[in-house]
């Protein structure tokens, strides 16, 4: 198996972006840490996302964290942007889906966002303390607003921004990287 950090080996990340911030393409990320769907993208499609499109230079991924499975979620949602700060963002997500545990039974704790960004190379001190920022509040009130906005349709979602063209929900068969290639194929022709 391809572990998380060889995937984003050498990717750039800035914040919550993956990618060249040159890339023509945005696409948004809508996860909850909780969403055993959004493990199953991150696991098995991402890492042909940033091979196909990221590492090309067509697209950049954007994280939208959202918390719509329960409260659980929040923490970890916090520590991720927290994670961020130092451009460890898709790094500490990977790794807690490495961790997932059953929804909504209190899998996440403060251990184990300690222990995965350690494992990421994050300064984990850093990231517990700065995931009660003002600004880390902020990102996660920014997600929320962006889902809101688009219908909070559920986790994974994804949205493209391609300017000029308008922003579209992507339209999606399965989550597979095959049906998940097609759509985004589809979507930034």
């Amino acid at each position: 198996a391809v572990t998380p950090v060889s995937v984003l080996k050498g990717v750039p990340q800035h914040g919550a972006t993956l990618g060249r911030a040159s890339a023509p393409v945005t696409l948004h990320v809508f996860e909850d840490p909780q969403c055993p769907y959004c493990q199953e993208w991150a696991v098995g499609t991402l890492p042909t996302v940033v091979q196909n499109y990221v590492r090309t230079g067509k697209v950049k991924l954007v994280f939208e964290g959202v918390e719509i499975i329960g409260p659980n979620s929040e923490p970890a949602l916090r520590a991720i942007y927290a994670a961020g700060r130092q451009n460890k963002l898709w790094n500490l997500v990977e790794e807690i889906y490495e961790h997932q545990g059953k929804e909504n039974s209190g899998w996440i704790t403060t251990s184990l966002l300690r222990d995965a960004a350690t494992a990421v190379g994050a300064d984990a001190t850093a990231v517990l303390s700065d995931s009660g920022s003002a600004a880390v509040t902020l990102d996660l009130r920014n997600a929320e607003a962006a889902f809101q906005a688009i219908g909070s349709p559920g986790t994974p979602t994804f949205v493209v921004e391609r300017p000029p063209a308008l922003a579209q929900v992507l339209q999606l068969t399965g989550l597979d990287p095959t049906s998940f290639d097609a759509a985004l194929d589809a979507a930034i022709q």
